[in-house]
């Protein structure tokens, strides 16, 4: 009903959701980055809660290294995996013009693949799960241990920056991106040391083993 009246702070919530879950478009840059502690906290409280059927932390983890955006995630298909050569088509990529039939070759960097390889085939998608509702998961999970402003798309910052700071040509990282160009790449990277941040991360391997538990 056009005549209705809606509480201003229900429109606050549905907006500020819209955004996160990237069903708006998203025009302001960000520089946020997770601490291995606040991963490790939102990780924690989504792998120990017995009622969390969806794998949230599966899918935030698979983010942080492949730089795909949660909606991306979830139309992955087994079909459209290249085992021999490592890379993956990304159907319809978020592009600022093109709606639909975006559909960009990436390469996945090896923790990503072998969190691919280590998922039960049970579906045409490699990860069959409602983008809105792992991206609700993700949010009461990340609330609960009160880790503030960590947005779900902050990880493909996280996995763009992490790839600059192991030293990797931009080139390169924008096979992992998709990017057409840098100027749109260079928006997600906010280089802060050298090295890897993940080197030796506990979650790699407990993410894997997750994986292997859903079969």
């Amino acid at each position: 009903d056009r005549g209705a009246l809606i509480p201003i702070e229900v429109v606050s919530l549905a907006m500020r959701t819209l955004w996160e879950d990237e069903v708006l478009a998203r025009s302001e840059e960000r520089d946020r980055r997770p601490e291995l502690c606040e991963l490790n906290k939102i990780l924690t409280a989504i792998s120990e809660n017995p009622r969390q059927k969806i794998p949230a932390d599966i899918l935030a983890v698979f983010a942080i290294y492949s730089a795909r955006r949660l909606s991306e995630i979830c139309r992955l298909r087994w079909d459209d995996l290249r085992v021999n050569s490592g890379t993956i088509l990304v159907r319809d990529m978020k592009h600022p013009r093109q709606k639909k039939g975006n559909n960009v070759w990436c390469t996945l960097p090896s923790e990503a693949f072998e969190i691919i390889l280590a998922m039960p085939r049970t579906s045409e998608f490699i990860f069959p799960y409602n983008p809105r509702s792992v991206g609700t998961a993700y949010r009461r999970h990340r609330d609960k241990v009160g880790v503030v402003d960590l947005r779900f798309h902050d990880f493909r910052h996280e996995a763009i920056s992490r790839q600059f700071e192991m030293g990797k040509s931009a080139s390169f990282v924008r096979k992992i991106s998709g990017h057409k160009n840098g100027g749109c790449l260079y928006r997600y990277e906010h280089v802060e040391e050298e090295g890897d941040k993940f080197a030796n991360w506990d979650w790699h391997q407990l993410i894997l083993e997750r994986c292997k538990s859903l079969h």
